[in-house]
């Protein structure tokens, strides 16, 4: 698995996080969605909030896995602060994307998401771009 170095894990949380790394590939969708739905269910969000998350969170792996370069990893990253769901995706993409906010999947994130972000800064080890997307989701049930 190439390109792991470049994205290192976060030493410093005062928040537990659940971190999983995995291939940049279609067929690991699932599990990233299961995964969101996992968390966002072990903090009590409100079925509604959790389909909400999975399609995020589906939509976001699926924009960066369409973008990596081969062998690349994805790294998700899940922070419960109450009342949010932190939810932070990377992996190592072959051209610049500014993220276009008039698509289609950006308007879906818009509507799923209370936050949205793209972005990207150079390879350290000089191939493409470290590319983040980043959504939060708060249970409408809490203060």
């Amino acid at each position: 698995m190439a390109h792991l170095s470049a994205i290192e894990p976060e030493q410093d949380q005062t928040q537990p996080v659940v971190e999983l790394r995995i291939r940049a590939t279609p067929d690991q969708l699932s599990i990233l969605r299961a995964l969101a739905a996992t968390v966002a269910i072990q903090e009590n969000f409100d079925l509604d909030t959790i389909a909400d998350i999975r399609l995020a969170m589906d939509e976001v792996c699926t924009h960066l896995i369409v973008r990596a370069l081969p062998d690349s990893v994805l790294v998700c990253r899940f922070v419960f602060t109450a009342p949010q769901l932190h939810v932070s995706v990377s992996t190592t993409t072959a051209d610049y994307d500014g993220g276009d906010q008039r698509s289609f999947g950006w308007h879906i994130l818009t509507a799923l998401t209370d936050s949205i972000s793209l972005d990207q800064e150079a390879d350290p080890n000089g191939s493409g771009y470290i590319t983040t997307m980043e959504f939060t989701k708060a249970d409408g049930r809490r203060p």
